[in-house]
């Protein structure tokens, strides 16, 4: 019985592992609503380490300027070890939205998100309109936002 201890324990750890990236495993549970928050709002789970989550800084920076003026408000949840990092992050990367350090309170209310980059596109009445694990598509989040958003005085 204690030969195959070892291999159990890997299979487990391979299942745990394998499974925990597969679609909506990887939120304690999804939400519908998020309140607490007025307006249109793009949430951006973020690291300063991940490499899809740099990659689509400039997606992000060109959709901060042309959206924000029609009233998308844009947070980015930064998930670094220590606000320290968080801010030299910010600040290396020009991020032009408001950046706030995780808690848990926070993460609750979006369900645990366990993958980095995570989005929720949060319409005005906090319904949660779209969520993208991975990379954003920026013809599909135009698409969203403008789902959500009056665009018709402005001109993104």
């Amino acid at each position: 019985m204690k030969k195959n201890s070892p291999q159990i324990f890997l299979f487990g750890l391979l299942f745990v592992l394998c499974t925990s990236g597969c679609s909506d495993a990887v939120y304690d549970r999804i939400p519908e609503k998020v309140e607490g928050y007025p307006g249109v709002s793009l949430f951006i789970f973020h690291t300063s380490w991940c490499g899809y989550c740099n990659a689509e800084l400039p997606l992000l920076k060109k959709i901060h300027a042309e959206y924000s003026p029609c009233g998308l408000r844009m947070i980015g949840i930064n998930e670094d070890d220590n606000e320290k990092i968080m801010h030299a992050f910010v600040k290396a990367k020009e991020i032009p939205y408001e950046v706030v350090f995780w808690d848990f309170e926070l993460m609750k209310k979006f369900g645990h998100p366990r993958a980095v980059p995570t989005h929720f596109l949060v319409d005005s009445t906090g319904n949660i309109s779209m969520r993208q694990i991975g990379p954003l598509d920026e013809t599909d989040l135009r698409k969203e936002i403008e789902k959500v958003l009056d665009v018709t005085h402005c001109h993104p």
